[in-house]
């Protein structure tokens, strides 16, 4: 249960350190509040389906006791967060949708 908190932690400290990563690098017309919200609802989904994928792959390869250490661990983060971080960055660099809803 240590690393579901950790990686909890984490995520949250990644998402107030994204405020201003979002309003550098979100497109002018694009509102901050929009581009920002954008961001961690793509982060939050991508990180929660990784996590649970790669915790699902580990337990059924049996490798549950490598993640107490410390560099098996940072490698399970890593591949949850560097993916999460860059599919919801690339989202939040879109410009607005401009057309109306689709029919």
């Amino acid at each position: 249960m240590g690393n579901f908190w950790n990686s909890l932690i984490i995520g949250v400290l990644i998402l107030a350190a994204a405020v201003p990563y979002i309003a550098r690098i979100r497109h002018p017309e694009q509102k901050p509040l929009a581009a920002y919200l954008i961001f961690v609802t793509v982060f939050i989904l991508v990180a929660v389906l990784l996590f649970n994928l790669l915790g699902w792959l580990v337990t059924q390869l049996e490798l549950g006791q490598t993640l107490d250490k410390p560099g098996p661990a940072v490698l399970f983060l890593v591949l949850i967060f560097l993916p999460a971080i860059i599919l919801a960055g690339w989202l939040a660099r879109k410009p607005p949708w401009r057309q109306g809803p689709p029919p």
